[in-house]
């Protein structure tokens, strides 16, 4: 049975259409990105110009805490323990994130971990985002549908509430993934899109697809107009406006 305390976070994290749109900030811990110089700065933009959350490490969240506090909601990131859950808790995120991009299917190790998280988030009841996508052993990602579709349901099927994937590059490929998937899911933004166009269509698309939302990170805070490029994707997010509409914002 899902608690009142996870239902009662997902509400906040979710808009009344089920939809999110998250800022996935959590790229720090591979070092000083342009963009996130000054996460402070940051988060004040994505907050005023209609974001749902951030996603940010769970380790410096408490750097931040008056920035995002009754501002935007937060998807912490977090290791795969329980200490850091119990950290999730303290600060008031609306959900916790793991990252697992690797071969699918992945080792028993792996597995139990996430199934791990999974039991100790139910039991403080804070709705869980597990981060499953196949990649080579460099770290590239793999867009395979039949992939892909394997990664999101193992998410699902191990406790997962959300799970966060890839874009396979096309609405009905990532819509066989939807499909597959036992629990609302959201896509990561990837590498820098060759255009503002590419990167609202791929937003467009998720959503016509089935997709509960995104987490977009780059193609956000290293947009030459961080505070449009918001504004336009929560617009196709939350109100269906079409691409070219969506493009009229960034003029």
């Amino acid at each position: 049975m899902i608690s009142t305390g996870k239902i009662f976070r997902l509400k906040r994290l979710f808009e009344d259409d089920n939809r999110v749109f998250i800022v996935a900030m959590d790229h720090g811990v591979a070092g000083i990105t342009e963009g996130l110089e000054d996460l402070g700065k940051t988060i004040d933009i994505v907050a005023k110009s209609g974001a749902d959350a951030v996603m940010i490490n769970i380790g410096i969240v408490k750097n931040y805490q008056k920035d995002i506090a009754g501002r935007i909601g937060l998807v912490a990131t977090t290791e795969y323990n329980e200490r850091s859950i119990v950290e999730a808790v303290k600060v008031d995120a609306s959900a916790v994130k793991t990252t697992y991009l690797g071969r699918v299917l992945p080792d028993d190790t792996v597995k139990d971990q996430i199934r791990q998280v999974g039991l100790v988030c139910d039991e403080w009841g804070m709705p869980y985002m597990a981060e499953c996508i196949p990649a080579e052993p460099s770290g590239k990602l793999i867009f395979d549908v039949d992939l892909m579709k394997k990664a999101a349901r193992l998410a699902g099927e191990l406790g997962a509430d959300i799970v966060k994937s890839a874009y396979t590059g096309s609405r009905d490929g990532f819509r066989k993934v939807v499909e597959a998937c036992p629990v609302p899911i959201v896509i990561a933004g990837g590498p820098r899109a060759e255009s503002d166009k590419e990167n609202l269509k791929m937003v467009k698309d998720t959503i016509d697809a089935g997709g509960a939302g995104v987490a977009i990170g780059r193609n956000i805070w290293q947009h030459r107009d961080p505070a449009k490029m918001t504004e336009a994707i929560a617009k196709i997010i939350h109100d269906n406006t079409s691409v070219e509409e969506a493009l009229k914002i960034l003029k």
